[in-house]
């Protein structure tokens, strides 16, 4: 699951035309804000993501992008399309403000959230870098993609893993009896949408009527969340915590995912 939100004043994807490289470079802003203030283009940033996607084997499907019209700001997310995982779409990504008010992050996983105030979340993220002409150079921007490419790798075959384990194990009543009393004080998901996983779960709304794995459970909860839960950051929220659930459930030795997720907001 990933998520964008932009204010009306951002330009949009559909407001780019034909490749988002050629409308962020005429648009973006690079003009710098102080002595010390260096900005790095997130035209070329897009293009490196391309680049670096493309030599570690990796093929990104859809592109979601937003730039403020001001220019200063601007974000960038690509599915990345797996051939032998068809059911579900992990996704890379980064955040570049050039305005002073946060640093450039990378962002990847399977639940990603971005929004132009700044508050951003995924499962891994890279450290944060400031433009200022002190640290900002070339070799300095590849270090902190590779970072991202890295732990997204890594944390694909985690999700690859996780996703055969639900397919492979049984749903039992003890299963979905675990899952309800964990569930049942969750901030992010409520009890009303926990009674209609309950229910989608005995008549599935996505294609999981033969279903007798753990995977059933799994579509019942990314079914409510992605259709009842309205605010984007929750709707992320309780996706993540529904998987960890279930996966502490099933099994003993999980360790849930989420641990590099960054909330910034802007003052």
């Amino acid at each position: 699951m990933a998520t964008m939100i932009l204010k009306n004043n951002w330009f949009k994807t559909e407001d780019m035309g034909g490749d988002i490289v050629d409308f962020v470079r005429n648009h973006e802003d690079l003009t710098s804000m102080g002595r010390m203030h260096k900005c790095v283009s997130s035209a070329d940033l897009v293009l490196k993501f391309r680049e670096r996607a493309e030599n570690l084997g990796l093929t990104l499907g859809k592109e979601t992008a937003g730039l403020e019209k001001r220019g200063k700001k601007f974000m960038y997310l690509a599915e990345v399309k797996d051939d032998s995982h068809k059911d579900y779409a992990l996704t890379l990504g980064f955040r570049n403000f050039s305005d002073k008010t946060l640093s450039y992050s990378s962002i990847a996983g399977s639940n990603v959230f971005l929004c132009c105030n700044g508050v951003c979340n995924s499962i891994c993220k890279d450290g944060k870098m400031r433009h200022t002409i002190g640290n900002v150079d070339r070799n300095l921007i590849d270090s902190k993609i590779d970072i991202a490419f890295n732990q997204f790798i890594n944390d694909k075959d985690r999700i690859h893993e996780q996703i055969a384990m639900m397919k492979n194990t049984t749903l039992t009543d003890e299963i979905v009896g675990k899952f309800v009393k964990q569930m049942i004080h969750s901030s992010y998901v409520g009890s009303a949408n926990l009674v209609r996983m309950l229910e989608d779960l005995e008549n599935p709304s996505l294609n999981s009527h033969n279903d007798n794995s753990v995977m059933r459970l799994m579509n019942a909860c990314s079914y409510v969340t992605e259709h009842k839960i309205t605010n984007p950051n929750q709707r992320t929220m309780a996706s993540r915590e529904c998987n960890n659930v279930i996966m502490g459930i099933i099994k003993s030795d999980f360790i849930p995912l989420g641990d590099g997720m960054e909330v910034e907001v802007l003052d």
